[in-house]
């Protein structure tokens, strides 16, 4: 059995329900399917499905062309007075379309002003200039991010760093106090001496090591958080915060005993995350919206009391 559509505009109903089609709808059932035929709009009075009968128009009276939604009254009025709006009213898809083609990159059936299919030049465009439309904003918020993210890693390391210096004079200091005890004990060389200094020294590791770990989760912390807004290039642009040192402690030495290990990498954003960056997300799809807006051609609803954003 033939299902039955008819046209206002650029909308397109079910003629048995007098329900407006979706641009979705419309491409998943209705498009080139061999039982849709195109029929006339019904009249309020030619005992078709009435609008009154149909929740979705109940409310409001009055005789609008072509059986339209009495809320679209306001609007026809307008355009019926004034020419402009009358060609302005012709052909084209509406932002709700534009912006779902935009996003799915899928201009199957999207009509420009003309009624004819967006242009690839066109639709280029569109997003070159909604990207540059945010690019300061998101250009400031991802400089002042950034900032903040430095400013964190490199307090984290000052920090460390002044950890690793007085623990290496605390050590000096506490091995020269127990030599110098020993000897005026006359135990210098005894056993008894040897298992307190190896006592001192696995002490200052094992503080060494809750700091390390405490500094390294810090770290991790930070940069994964900003790895998170901005992606895995953005996060290993600050790689250079990313490495912890240590101390040695040897107390088989007559002076000093403190020495330099070798670096650790504590974060590696390549080896934790694959992250976009949600900041890069939003960025790009606040840009679709506005190319989206760029290509509309009928987007507002210009009303008879003037010019009214109804989007």
């Amino acid at each position: 059995m033939a299902r039955e559509i008819y046209r206002i505009g650029q909308d397109i109903y079910n003629k048995a329900t007098g329900q407006k089609i979706s641009y979705s709808d419309w491409m998943a059932n209705w498009n080139g399917k061999p039982d849709v035929v195109e029929s006339t709009a019904p009249n309020n009075n030619s005992g078709s499905t009435p609008f009154a009968s149909n929740p979705d128009y109940s409310f409001g009276q009055g005789n609008v062309p072509g059986g339209a939604d009495p809320r679209e009254k306001p609007y026809l009025d307008a355009e019926a007075a004034n020419p402009a709006l009358q060609e302005a009213a012709q052909g084209g898809s509406s932002i709700e379309d534009i912006v779902w083609a935009v996003e799915n990159n899928d201009f199957s059936g999207i009509l420009d002003f003309n009624g004819q299919p967006f242009s690839p030049e066109a639709q280029q465009e569109a997003m070159t200039q909604g990207m540059e439309d945010n690019r300061l904003y998101y250009e400031a918020l991802q400089a002042k991010e950034t900032a903040d993210a430095e400013s964190s890693l490199a307090q984290d390391a000052a920090d460390y760093q002044d950890y690793l210096i007085n623990a290496g004079q605390s050590f000096e200091a506490d091995k020269s106090r127990s030599d110098q005890q020993s000897a005026n004990q006359g135990v210098l060389f005894s056993g008894s001496r040897v298992q307190k200094e190896k006592n001192m020294q696995r002490a200052y590791e094992q503080d060494q090591a809750t700091t390390q770990r405490n500094m390294a989760s810090n770290i991790s912390n930070t940069a994964r958080d900003f790895q998170y807004k901005y992606g895995t290039e953005a996060a290993g642009g600050l790689s250079q915060y990313y490495n912890l040192g240590g101390n040695t402690f040897n107390p088989n030495v007559a002076r000093g005993g403190v020495g330099s290990s070798g670096i650790s990498n504590v974060y590696n954003p390549g080896n934790n995350y694959n992250y976009q960056g949600t900041r890069n997300t939003e960025r790009s799809s606040n840009a679709k919206t506005r190319a989206a807006d760029y290509l509309k051609n009928k987007g507002n609803k210009l009303l008879s009391s003037g010019y009214n954003n109804q989007l």
